[in-house]
């Protein structure tokens, strides 16, 4: 079986354990939280690609993102500005212009709802109803959830890359004996390349509330939106309809920008594996980012009123 591994993949014997300790302001983060090397090979590959010829050595580029890293961290962590990231982003070539896939929407060619996908997580990863709540909710995953609430989470967590070493669910299933049919496969490569988005409820209908590429933008009324002002999840493309996929519904809208912050901090820091990623590949990549953030700001507003 030939291996897989998502550029998000932690270091290898690297502890997971102890999140909580590296981020005290997140005790419900992933493996975000845990420290994370860039790649100096992807760095000279990518100056001669733009033709950029100041290189730093390997010594100053590490030395360089581990600072990055420890920026990161304290932006997060409430101890500096988002703004402290800026210079270290130009020095690694991680910063211009925000990127978007110039691919075209996949296709799918059969619905695969979230009971589905949530059975998928949890035969691959078994101990997702205890990481996913807090991966994907948040403060809210130390709320009562009901048995919907955690099926959503089962179907968010199918597509982050929780299993050795650094996959998502999905990605394995289909590779596991008994595999699924090939319609299956063929739809979930498409669900897994359609990034999830923050959406704005209007009727049947979703506007996305931070870029998009344009060509990713849904049209039309869409199956399965749910009840709230705004929601998110991935909205995929079948033969003549489309519906939500592991869409959690807001009450309340959040900010765009600050939604957008947290998320763009996320790209930067993974653009440092690979400059190519589009701001789509780090909401694939990082979905549970999006969800977490929005749970959060919905919960501290709920908090603060």
């Amino acid at each position: 079986m030939k291996t897989v591994r998502s550029i998000v993949g932690r270091l290898h014997g690297q502890d997971t354990a102890s999140p909580h300790c590296i981020a005290p302001r997140d005790p419900y983060a992933g493996d975000e939280a845990l420290l994370w090397s860039g790649d100096y090979e992807d760095y000279l590959v990518h100056a001669a690609r733009i033709g950029y010829t100041t290189l730093v050595s390997r010594v100053e580029h590490d030395r360089l993102d581990r600072e990055f890293e420890q920026t990161y961290r304290a932006i997060l962590d409430g101890q500096a500005p988002w703004s402290a990231i800026d210079p270290l982003a130009e020095a690694l070539l991680v910063a211009g212009p925000l990127k978007h896939d110039g691919r075209p929407a996949g296709v799918a060619v059969s619905k695969i709802d979230d009971r589905q996908l949530a059975d998928i997580a949890e035969n691959q990863l078994p101990q997702v109803g205890l990481i996913g709540p807090d991966r994907v909710l948040g403060p809210w995953a130390d709320e009562r959830l009901t048995a919907a609430e955690r099926i959503q989470v089962g179907a968010v967590m199918a597509f982050v890359p929780e299993v050795e070493p650094g996959v998502p669910p999905w990605a394995r299933a289909i590779k596991r004996k008994p595999r699924p049919d090939a319609d299956t496969r063929q739809s979930l490569r498409v669900m897994a390349r359609t990034s999830p988005m923050l959406w704005s409820v209007q009727g049947s209908r979703l506007v996305p509330m931070l870029p998009m590429a344009a060509q990713l933008i849904p049209q039309g009324p869409i199956q399965g939106v749910p009840e709230g002002e705004a929601v998110i999840g991935r909205v995929v493309q079948l033969e003549s309809s489309s519906y939500l996929a592991a869409g959690m519904a807001l009450e309340v809208s959040p900010p765009a920008g600050i939604i957008l912050r947290r998320v763009m901090l996320e790209w930067l820091r993974l653009r440092r594996r690979e400059r190519r990623l589009s701001l789509e590949d780090a909401l694939r990549e990082r979905s549970e980012v999006l969800y977490r953030t929005a749970f959060e700001w919905l919960y501290m507003l709920k908090a603060d009123a």
